[in-house]
């Protein structure tokens, strides 16, 4: 007990199974708790009224609320996060999609993070926002800098500087979008946004600014990292590939199992509001709890053979990537849905695509997230004319 956790970024899942068998609730050196097991992460992630997201009242991420404030941002995203939602605005992804593939055409290798791992997700939202192609610019510079935070290993003045700056530009620019669609409304987001009620009344420009700012955060980075893991996890199994091509419908399993098995969000962490016991552990209240998402999705108590990537699994959607309770992730459907449309005209419009393997793998610096600060990788298209 107390002993420091030492994190590989690309493969903590040896860690994980070491902790689920040894000590599956844990005090580590910075007197945070751990919790490794899928059933003690589910307890957590499930029990708002013990486990409190909320480290600071500022936070602008509907992550870090508790109810009612949650509630209140929730029901706006209930709104506007559908299944009907995602396939409304399935067509534009595919054509995002075409367009970065069509990109990569005269070329041989590319590094597919920066392709279209972080550009598809970029555009998509940007676009359903109302964000013109000429505006997207300081959203660009936002994703990127994100990457380049969490693969950062030095001090944090320049990254935290420029990152204040960003927001600051993209809250201004949001706020002028808020009033200018409060004047000519359209159809986009920032005008169907306008025109929610949620269940505590309406919503204040502060708010509502917040609120697209969130989409941001989380609507470009996860997606990316998915997608990411999905392509690399798909080059260690080439007869998953083949699979799809005698079976497209096959890539909705893929995509649940590349979500248990390489989940892009790791962790996320939550502060006791009460005394708790957990696997016969007193934990005091006010202590912080670290919820290890990516070690639960392998616990070998709930997943048969939990190592192996397995798209016939029967219980993969139980997977805990997109959180659950009340932090459920509303977006599920949106990100799903762009990286199925990726991977399906990946495998339509090249006739392979592989790892560069004499480039080493760097993961990102992070252990909330899982992925790549890139992924190079060669290919060839299909000869045939591209649709």
């Amino acid at each position: 007990m107390n002993q420091p956790i030492t994190w590989d970024g690309l493969n903590p899942f040896p860690l994980y199974r070491q902790m689920r068998d040894t000590n599956p609730v844990y005090k580590d050196t910075n007197h945070s708790w751990n919790v490794f097991r899928y059933e003690d992460v589910k307890q957590v992630l499930n029990d708002h009224n013990t486990f409190s997201s909320q480290v600071s009242f500022e936070e602008r991420s509907i992550l870090s609320m508790d109810p009612p404030r949650h509630q209140k941002y929730r029901s706006m995203a209930s709104q506007l996060f559908t299944p009907k939602m995602s396939m409304g605005i399935a067509p534009r992804i595919s054509t995002v999609v075409k367009e970065l593939i069509s990109a990569l055409r005269g070329q041989e290798e590319t590094d597919l993070v920066r392709s279209l791992s972080i550009p598809l997700p970029l555009h998509v939202l940007t676009d359903w926002l109302g964000v013109p192609p000429e505006d997207r610019l300081p959203f660009q510079r936002w994703s990127e800098l994100e990457v380049k935070y969490n693969s950062f290993t030095g001090g944090m003045d320049a990254y935290e500087n420029e990152s204040e700056t960003l927001q600051n530009e993209l809250c201004s620019y949001f706020q002028w979008m808020i009033d200018n669609r409060r004047r000519e409304p359209k159809d986009d987001l920032v005008s169907a946004l306008l025109s929610v009620k949620a269940d505590t009344g309406g919503f204040t420009d502060g708010e509502l600014v917040d609120f697209c700012f969130l989409l941001i955060i989380g609507g470009i980075e996860t997606t990316a990292h998915l997608l990411t893991n999905t392509v690399l996890t798909l080059d260690e199994h080439p007869e998953v590939i083949q699979r799809i091509g005698n079976d497209p419908d096959a890539v909705s399993k893929v995509i649940d199992e590349v979500l248990r098995y390489r989940s892009p969000v790791q962790s996320t962490f939550r502060i006791v509001l009460q005394d708790i016991e957990i696997g016969g552990h007193l934990i005091g209240r006010g202590e912080p709890i670290n919820v290890w998402l990516g070690a639960a999705n392998r616990d070998e108590r709930v997943f048969d053979n939990a190592e192996a990537f397995d798209i016939d699994r029967k219980n993969n959607t139980n997977h805990l990537a997109f959180s659950s309770g009340i932090h459920h992730c509303l977006g599920v459907h949106l990100a799903k849905l762009e990286v199925k449309i990726a991977i399906t005209e990946l495998l339509t419009h090249l006739s392979r695509f592989e790892r560069i393997r004499e480039k080493e793998l760097v993961p990102i610096h992070s252990t909330v997230l899982l992925g790549l600060e890139s992924l190079p990788i060669n290919y060839k298209f299909v000869e045939t004319n591209f649709r």
